[in-house]
C-alpha cells in the first residue's frame, strides 16, 4: 500500500472522527483524560456508517476502473 493511499484513508478517518464524533485528533497523547472519550452510541453508528459507505464508494470506483474525483468522498458524506 502506498503512502498516498494510507494518507488519504487516514484523512478520511480524521474527517469522520471530527465531523461525526467531535474528536479533533486521532493520535494518542499519553494523557488518559485526553485519550479516552465517551461518545453516544448513535454517533458511533453514524461514524461507522460513514466509513462503511466510503469503503463502498471506493470499492465501486476500483471495480469500475474509474478514478472520477468530481466529488471527493468528504464532499459526499460531509457536504
Amino acid at each position: 500500500m502506498s503512502n498516498t493511499i494510507h494518507d488519504e484513508r487516514l484523512e478520511l478517518l480524521r474527517t469522520i472522527s471530527t465531523d461525526v464524533l467531535g474528536i479533533e485528533q486521532l493520535e494518542q497523547t499519553g494523557k488518559l483524560t485526553k485519550d479516552l472519550r465517551i461518545i453516544h452510541i448513535e454517533d458511533l453508528a453514524h461514524a461507522l456508517e460513514a466509513a462503511y459507505d466510503a469503503g463502498l464508494m471506493v470499492g465501486h470506483r476500483v471495480a469500475l476502473g474509474t478514478d472520477d474525483e468530481a466529488r471527493s468522498i468528504s464532499e459526499v458524506f460531509f457536504p
